[in-house]
């Protein structure tokens, strides 16, 4: 199986993110590049673009904007949008116009006169769009996945309840034994809050589309449920298609490269509340179960 990384990213970081040491390795995390300002004698430039996502807490908005000469490339972007108005009105999909004014350091640029040039057909499909990280408050794309008992499902199933999601692969042995330890935790003190266990769901979601088949899944699950197979109705174990682990990683901002004998990834946990939006993240695998826990029992 191959893979691209999601273009947000740069190839510098590409090079430092390929590893060479035999094993299952975890890449280390990394913001979203950022483009450096090309000509900062220019006030502002052109945008032409359209709209993948949007953030109302964060009044962000995830643009994928054509190129702007002199100044960044064809990518997704993310912008600030002033004007609680129009950041209402913003739906995924309308081709908007503005102007970028360029801002200092890692802040994100701002945008100016933004105009709606066009909104989408009645029966216009968000999936259609160009994959992108999703932004905090931001719907996650119901992409599906086929649990550890073989069932397709999507994350709109679990509707109502917050669902902790990681990502991993079965024949990891540094991180991702760490990151399935913790998730175990995190589990284990939900029984012990039973309204916030029935409200609540966990899923590993391996990102080894090759490898982790249902069956795989199964065995490599009951390892850390202790054998008890009524444990999957809490924590679920799923694999998904080449295609939408790709999707499914760059929603989450998970970066991955698939070589001869395993895979190299960062780390990322996300918690999603009972609306189907994003509501936090934790990098790496240092997170306290104890507070992940209790994240996920105040969004339950």
């Amino acid at each position: 199986m191959k893979s691209r990384f999601p273009q947000y990213f740069g190839a510098t970081l590409l090079s430092v993110l390929l590893l060479s040491a035999a094993g299952c390795r975890a890449l280390k995390n990394s913001s979203a590049f950022r483009p450096q300002n090309a000509a900062n004698s220019a006030t502002s430039y052109q945008l032409k673009g359209v709209v993948l996502g949007k953030s109302p807490a964060l009044k962000e908005i995830t643009i994928h904007q054509d190129a702007i000469p002199n100044f960044e490339p064809a990518m997704n972007a993310v912008y600030e949008v002033t004007s609680r108005d129009m950041l209402l009105r913003l739906q995924p999909g309308d081709q908007i116009a503005a102007q970028v004014v360029p801002a200092p350091g890692d802040a994100n640029n701002h945008l100016q006169h933004l105009a709606i040039v066009s909104t989408p057909k009645a029966n216009f499909n968000t999936s259609s769009l160009p994959a992108h990280r999703i932004l905090l408050g931001e719907q996650v794309p119901d992409i599906p996945f086929v649990t550890q008992n073989g069932k397709t499902v999507t994350f709109s199933r679990y509707r109502g309840k917050a669902v902790l999601i990681t990502f991993f692969d079965s024949q990891c042995t540094e991180d991702c034994p760490v990151i399935s330890a913790h998730m175990k935790a995190v589990n284990n003190l939900l029984t012990k809050n039973p309204a916030a266990y029935a409200k609540s769901h966990l899923l590993s979601i391996s990102i080894d589309a090759a490898h982790d088949t249902p069956p795989v899944l199964r065995k490599y699950g009951l390892k850390y449920l202790n054998g008890n197979a009524a444990g999957f109705s809490h924590w679920g174990f799923v694999h998904l298609t080449p295609t939408n682990t790709e999707r499914m990683a760059t929603a989450f901002g998970v970066v991955y490269v698939q070589e001869a004998h395993d895979i190299d990834h960062t780390m990322q946990t996300a918690l999603i509340g009972k609306d189907g939006r994003l509501v936090r993240t934790w990098a790496g695998d240092h997170w306290n179960p104890s507070a992940v826990a209790k994240a996920v029992a105040a969004a339950s």
